[in-house]
């Protein structure tokens, strides 16, 4: 079985610090700081714009969307919206407070899922130790710190992890009652199913390990009543047992290719998410062999199935890093042992132990007055992400019909009113049409025309540096209309015009 450590075996004090906040409390409070100091940064997703638009449809309708509601060109396609409750919420803060809402919201999660972390790795490594994994944890979440969906679930991904780790700690299966989590977590976002699966890991570690033919039926028996427990905890959502599905569906999408987030690791860009898991890997590389480390094979399996994940699809990136520290902080804590020695080794220690009630209201002030002073003037979007004034200039010219538009415009067409061709919902619009799309707009085929012609598009709205703007440029019954270093916007010429 594997070693845990509590925490008195690294505090050789019981002695509180006279203000009573606690290091995790510390470290989550520098991180709000960091996050909502830069909060343009939280922004810079074009699909926050149709999360907020969906979710203002479901408190309209008090139902949620079965079919392509905003797209015109997939509005009877059926639909699972698996972040339904997430764009609730989102509407919520965006209508209330505007921009802010939706900064300080996810600042808080994030901030609150860190410190989560580094008051769970307290409990197994000594505080360097512990603050040196969620460091690393940070680095891998950081690039994907954004105002969408998945925000909302990060404090219960490490909430969740701690759980199974903590069970396979005690040698049992976990409560059945760690299940309600799913439900939360199911109407959140689709990545429940990934919480899932790591319950599944250690449920096959758990029976791997067993020591006896007896105990391996035991604990094949009390694992399979909490993966039962999981599952029907995942159907419980509007969608029911297609909502548990869907996720499936998502991850195995060819079109995935074509997004960003969802590409494999490319080590020769100079910065971005490549750059964090570089840093990621050779700083653990760097300890294992300096430090000879010596893990159960066990856990260098899951870690090598999350690492893997990670390296197909950057999407990833921000499960390998909490998750890794909470699944390698037990095994771990033996081979970083180490003694009290100086006045400093003592202060944290002291500051690792929980916050009381005093330091709790003293973190509560801190974060208040960090977001009085950060709050202030207007918080938008970037410029960059928002085709704001080709739009406004289309509508002066009184521009009418179906529009064609580049996929990163497709969420700011919706939230300021129009249909669009194409949006963020990659499993809305399926693999065949993406891929049609893609073809057309970087010109490695002929469909261009003929998707303007089949779908009867009036106008278009393309980034400025797509290789489409040339050939509009030149297309016969077109017409450029406006243009800036964002957008350019194409026009259909009528007979006589």
């Amino acid at each position: 079985m594997f070693d845990t450590v509590g925490l008195d075996g690294f505090v050789n004090t019981k002695e509180r610090n006279r203000l009573g906040v606690s290091l995790s409390m510390i470290f989550g409070i520098g991180i709000y700081t960091l996050i909502i100091t830069h909060a343009i940064g939280l922004l810079r997703d074009p699909d926050t714009f149709w999360h907020i638009a969906v979710g203002r449809w479901i408190i309209e309708h008090t139902a949620v969307p079965t079919h392509g509601i905003f797209s015109a060109t997939m509005a009877n396609a059926p639909w699972v919206d698996q972040q339904w409750l997430a764009e609730v919420l989102m509407a919520w803060g965006y209508d209330h407070f505007g921009w802010w809402g939706l900064a300080i919201g996810t600042a808080l999660c994030e901030a609150a899922a860190i410190a989560i972390l580094l008051r769970v790795l307290l409990g197994s490594l000594p505080p360097v130790y512990a603050m040196f994994a969620t460091t690393l944890a940070v680095v891998l979440w950081f690039p994907h710190v954004l105002a969408r969906p998945y925000i909302l679930t990060t404090p219960i991904l490490v909430i969740w992890v701690a759980a199974l780790v903590q069970a396979r700690t005690d040698d049992r299966a976990p409560s059945p009652w760690l299940a309600l989590l799913i439900v939360l977590w199911a109407n959140l976002h689709g990545s429940f199913v990934f919480g899932i699966g790591v319950a599944a890991l250690f449920a096959a570690e758990a029976v791997l390990l067993a020591p006896d033919w007896q105990a391996r039926v035991r604990t094949v028996r009390d694992w399979g009543f909490f993966g039962l427990a999981c599952v029907g905890a995942a159907t419980l959502t509007p969608y029911g047992f297609k909502g548990l599905l869907f996720p499936l569906h998502l991850i195995n999408m060819s079109a995935l290719i074509y997004i960003g987030e969802w590409q494999g690791v490319d080590f020769s860009k100079s910065g971005g998410s490549s750059l964090s898991l570089l840093i990621w890997l050779l700083t653990v590389l760097f300890a294992a062999l300096t430090l000879g480390w010596r893990l159960p094979p066990t856990r260098v399996g899951i870690l090598l199935v999350l690492l893997t994940m990670a390296l197909k699809h950057l999407r990833y990136m921000e499960l390998l890093g909490p998750v890794s520290a909470l699944i390698l902080a037990p095994s771990l804590a033996s081979f970083v042992r180490q003694s009290v020695t100086s006045k400093g080794d003592r202060l944290m220690d002291e500051l690792a132990l929980p916050a009381n009630r005093r330091g709790s209201v003293i973190s509560a002030v801190l974060i208040l007055t960090v977001t009085a002073f950060a709050v202030h003037g207007k918080l938008s979007p970037p410029d960059v992400m928002t085709p704001a004034a080709a739009m406004a200039d289309a509508r002066s010219h009184g521009i009418k019909g179906p529009v064609f538009n580049s996929y990163k415009f497709g969420g700011y067409l919706i939230f300021s009113g129009t249909e669009p061709f194409i949006d963020g919902r990659v499993e809305l619009y399926g693999n065949t049409f993406v891929k049609r799309f893609i073809d057309a707009v970087w010109l490695t085929n002929d469909q261009l025309p003929k998707l303007l012609d089949e779908y009867g598009i009036t106008w278009t709205v393309l980034e400025a540096d797509t290789s489409a703007v040339t050939l509009m440029d030149h297309l016969p019954g077109w017409r450029r209309l406006y243009q800036d270093s964002i957008a350019v916007v194409h026009v259909r010429q009528t007979k006589g015009g």
